[in-house]
């Protein structure tokens, strides 16, 4: 019963998303569909749905964070150059991949693949459907920090609109502290460290926001001058720092983006 409740849906789905799909893998190779020419946003987050608006303003009930109900999630991931997105669609796991055009718009650039599992209550079957059906009609996003989101917006073709609240990253090096996504600039430059002269990295948090000196290493980081990074770092205190040096350290996780300058 589950597996051909779970293929009905499926191909349902398949359906729903083969015209748009058609056109944006398609347009797939374009440089502006690549993450390396545009800013990766969602990278290494995971989200909650927490409202669902028809149009006209009317709230679709979505299942939530209680000993009763999962909530819907979905979460963005990179594995070396590859984004995928999985996540929680009501009923069943799903996975897919995508990309972020123009540096903010959300696209899946393959068909969500689903586990097979029948819906209890049944009505979440069709949540199920239409939410999946929906992130391959992603008309718009918008994010209320494209530095570091906590809300997160997905716009749908038939007018629906999703809202997510930020959950706790996925964590890729098995390191204990708190994860945050830093841009690295492309030079290193002098600086005062105590009373040493000395070269710092350039950092900030997001693209609209001026460099600032960084005066502690990043551990594991094999930084190559001439590139802009997007990393990915832990960052844990540092008890009894010495003078002038930062309160905390960072570890690097993961390398997001690597963009060479003039590129």
């Amino acid at each position: 019963m589950g597996a051909m409740l779970g293929a009905a849906v499926l191909a349902g789905l398949a359906l729903a998303g083969c015209t748009s799909q058609s056109a944006w893998r398609a347009s797939a190779n374009s440089p502006v569909f690549q993450p390396a020419n545009g800013n990766d946003f969602l990278a290494q987050t995971s989200w909650t749905l927490v409202r669902w608006t028809r149009p006209g303003g009317a709230v679709r009930p979505v299942p939530t964070n209680d000993p009763r109900n999962r909530p819907i999630t979905i979460t963005f991931t990179r594995e070396g150059a590859e984004p995928r997105v999985t996540g929680f669609a009501g009923c069943n796991t799903f996975t897919s991949s995508y990309t972020v055009a123009g540096g903010q718009n959300l696209l899946l650039t393959s068909d969500p693949v689903a586990t097979r599992m029948a819906c209890m209550p049944a009505d979440r079957a069709q949540i199920e459907h239409d939410f999946l059906a929906g992130l391959i009609h992603i008309s718009a996003t918008a994010a209320d920090n494209y530095g570091d989101p906590r809300r997160l917006s997905l716009s749908l073709a038939n007018g629906d609109i999703l809202e997510f609240a930020r959950r706790i990253d996925p964590v890729m090096g098995g390191s204990n502290g708190s994860a945050k996504l830093v841009y690295v600039n492309s030079q290193r430059v002098p600086c005062d460290a105590g009373v040493l002269r000395t070269t710092c990295y350039q950092v900030r948090d997001s693209d609209n926001q001026p460099w600032q000196y960084w005066y502690g290493d990043i551990a594991g980081f094999q930084y190559q001058p001439g590139s802009i990074y997007r990393l990915r770092v832990i960052e844990q205190p540092v008890l009894n720092p010495p003078p002038d040096m930062p309160a905390v350290q960072w570890t690097l996780d993961r390398v997001i983006e690597q963009r060479v300058v003039g590129h």
